[in-house]
C-alpha cells in the first residue's frame, strides 16, 4: 500500500525516477559528504511530528503534519481529510520546517526527498519546498520571515497512490547565511478535490 523505505539517496542518480526503491539499490558517491539526513525512523504511528530539530507548524486550520510507520518504515504526512464531518476545516496549510543549517561552511550544498501522494486530483492541493535564510527558528517570528519557493519535482495526480518521486537534486549552494528549509502543503477539508495525502521520507542535504 505505501512506500518501500529508501534509506541512501544517490547525489548522483538517476533522480528522475520515481516509484518505491529499496535501500540496496542505490549508494552514495564517495566524492559527496553528508551534511543531514532524515527518514524519521523514530516515529511514533499516528501522532503529531516530533522529530527533534524540527517545527511542525499550522499556519492557517490546525491540522499538522503527523508520523506515520508502515511495515517498520517512518515517514512525515500530511492531510486535511478527516473522517468525522465536524472536524473539517475549508482551509489548511502546514509547514514542517527543518532544522538550522549553516550554509558558510562548505560549498556545493544539494538537497533530495521523495514525496508520495493518495487521492490527489487537483493542482491546487499543493506540496511546495521552501527557503528562508532569516528565519531565526522562533515560531513566534514565523511572519517575520522571508520564504523562498524552490521549484521542485512533487507527485501529481498522473501518479499512482504511494508512489514515491523522486524531488530531483535541488541546488541549495547560492544561500549564504543560516538556512532552513521547509515543506509547505495547502488543502482542504470541506473541497474533496483538495483533501488528499502527502508522505514525505528519505531526505538527504549534502555537499
Amino acid at each position: 500500500m505505501k512506500k518501500i523505505s529508501l534509506y541512501a539517496i544517490a547525489a548522483m542518480c538517476a533522480l528522475a525516477f520515481t516509484g518505491c526503491t529499496s535501500e540496496s539499490d542505490i549508494e552514495n558517491k564517495q566524492t559527496k559528504r553528508t551534511l543531514f539526513i532524515e527518514n524519521f525512523s523514530d516515529n511514533t504511528d499516528n501522532t503529531n511530528l516530533d522529530t527533534p530539530g524540527w517545527i511542525n507548524y499550522a499556519q492557517i486550520g490546525t491540522y499538522k503534519f503527523t508520523e506515520e510507520i508502515f511495515e517498520g518504515n517512518g515517514y512525515a504526512q500530511f492531510t486535511s481529510f478527516q473522517s468525522q464531518a465536524s472536524n473539517r476545516q475549508p482551509l489548511n496549510v502546514a509547514w514542517l520546517i527543518s532544522p538550522a543549517f549553516d550554509m558558510d561552511q562548505q560549498e556545493g550544498e544539494k538537497l533530495v526527498f521523495q514525496a508520495a501522494h493518495a487521492f490527489l486530483s487537483s493542482a491546487d492541493n499543493t506540496l511546495e519546498l521552501m527557503v528562508s535564510t532569516d528565519f531565526d527558528g522562533n515560531i513566534a517570528n514565523f511572519n517575520q520571515a522571508s520564504w523562498v519557493n524552490i521549484p521542485v519535482k512533487t507527485p501529481t495526480v498522473f501518479n499512482d497512490f504511494y508512489e514515491y518521486v523522486n524531488s530531483g537534486e535541488v541546488d541549495l549552494s547560492r544561500f549564504q547565511g543560516t538556512l532552513h528549509f521547509a515543506f509547505k502543503v495547502k488543502g482542504s477539508g470541506t473541497n474533496q478535490n483538495l483533501d488528499a495525502t502527502y508522505q514525505i521520507d528519505n531526505i538527504r542535504l549534502y555537499y
